[in-house]
């Protein structure tokens, strides 16, 4: 009887890290036997991850979605997404990856839009950019540029590489036809920032908080401003916020894991595994058990 899978390992960016724990730029094939062997199984990465597959094919799961990843195409990947990734056996290309702190050192405002731009996040997970030809030496020219910063390390290279990564960001950006940057008045630059530092508080409390109220109390404004300036900023309610990463986690849970609903009712905050229960299939139309049996008949099959 093969063993119980019942959580989803967190990966911290200094497991890559070659030279400095806040960033990473690397060569897919540099980053050594222990990268492609974690990614046989469902994991979080807690730093953001741009990936560039340059040759082969990648399988990739992302929560309970599966894409084929194949030649010359970007994706993108923000801190806490359950994935997992079934490379070909001949794959080339790189990894970029940093921490969040890393993207606030300089030009604050800007760059939490950046962040917070619908690269990293976004209702359906759709961050996946083929590039053609002439995007491909545009980008290669700014990877390369990238690498040399971190392995030569001169004055100021935190401050380069920072520079490199903010317009690789605005060239993905401008492909996906978003721009990060648009931000003519300052009250909305303030908004930008109060939404991130909910979206953040989110991350670090819907196991306890689950009221708009809590969050709201938490970054000193009215309940009422914090769903106007989510709706303006994302197009839904504090609270569907709220609700959508509660059943997120659930559904990463109940794909990745052999938790029952009752073990994950538990883990997310709920005193009542049947209102648990209640929620889950109100707001997913379908029970738990009904959710897990669903997604696990679509997982692709095994060679």
């Amino acid at each position: 009887m093969s063993e119980k899978r019942a959580h989803i390992e967190l990966v911290s960016l200094p497991r890559y890290a070659q030279t400095d724990p806040k960033f990473v730029v690397s060569g897919l094939c540099e980053l050594g036997d222990g990268f492609f062997s974690s990614n046989g199984v469902a994991h979080r990465h807690d730093f953001y991850t741009i990936y560039w597959i340059k040759e082969g094919q990648l399988i990739n799961t992302i929560d309970t979605v599966t894409y084929a990843v194949k030649k010359n195409t970007l994706f993108f990947l923000a801190p806490g997404q359950v994935h997992k990734m079934d490379f070909s056996d001949k794959v080339e290309g790189y990894m970029i990856a940093f921490q969040d702190a890393f993207m606030c050192l300089k030009d604050q405002a800007a760059t939490l839009m950046g962040i917070n731009s619908s690269l990293f996040f976004n209702n359906q997970f759709s961050s996946v950019i083929t590039l053609t030809a002439e995007q491909e030496k545009d980008f290669e020219m700014v990877v390369h540029m990238m690498m040399k910063e971190v392995q030569q390390q001169e004055a100021e290279y935190e401050t380069a590489f920072h520079g490199l990564l903010r317009y690789f960001l605005v060239m993905a950006s401008r492909i996906k036809g978003s721009s990060m940057l648009a931000a003519p008045e300052q009250h909305a630059t303030h908004n930008s920032s109060l939404f991130l530092q909910f979206k953040n508080l989110i991350e670090e409390k819907y196991t306890e908080l689950k009221n708009v109220s809590d969050y709201a109390g938490i970054l000193h404004i009215k309940p009422v401003l914090l769903n106007e300036i989510s709706k303006q900023l994302s197009g839904i309610t504090a609270g569907e916020h709220i609700r959508n990463r509660v059943i997120l986690e659930a559904q990463r849970y109940l794909y990745n894991t052999d938790l029952s609903a009752k073990e994950i009712a538990y883990k997310l905050g709920f005193e009542d595994p049947h209102y648990f229960s209640r929620f889950f299939k109100k707001y997913t139309s379908q029970t738990p058990s009904e959710f897990k049996d669903a997604s696990r008949a679509n997982e692709p099959a095994k060679d």
